[in-house]
């Protein structure tokens, strides 16, 4: 991803988005990397069954890791309304924003990253 505004979009639209990519970077690895249920959970085993289904207990998520998700997924409404209700769209003709949001969210999308050979 570029840190320079190399399109037509204007500066702040752009940051937005790009800071929202960020934010939802931010929110999968919280995810990724804490038990799997926020609430304190004794777990199940339904590994007969037809759809099988494991889950291990857990003690849940502490205070802090659930105020610092809800914080992050409360700045992904704000970056969202804000890029979704920004002034620019009007100026695009209406059968071309879908393509425009498009270019915006690929202008601004991370690059993936690298990936690391285990030794």
């Amino acid at each position: 991803m570029s840190d320079q505004n190399d399109s037509d979009f204007p500066d702040d639209l752009f940051h937005a988005r790009r800071e929202l990519h960020e934010v939802h970077v931010a929110l999968r690895a919280m995810q990724a990397a804490r038990p799997w249920s926020v609430e304190p959970s004794e777990g199940w085993d339904d590994s007969g069954a037809w759809y099988p289904s494991v889950r291990p207990a857990t003690e849940g998520w502490t205070e802090e890791e659930v105020a610092a998700y809800a914080a992050l997924q409360d700045r992904a409404r704000e970056l969202s309304a804000f890029v979704i209700t920004h002034a620019f769209w009007a100026t695009v003709a209406a059968p071309e924003r879908a393509q425009a949001r498009s270019k915006l969210i690929d202008a601004t999308r991370p690059e993936p990253a690298e990936p690391t050979l285990a030794t």
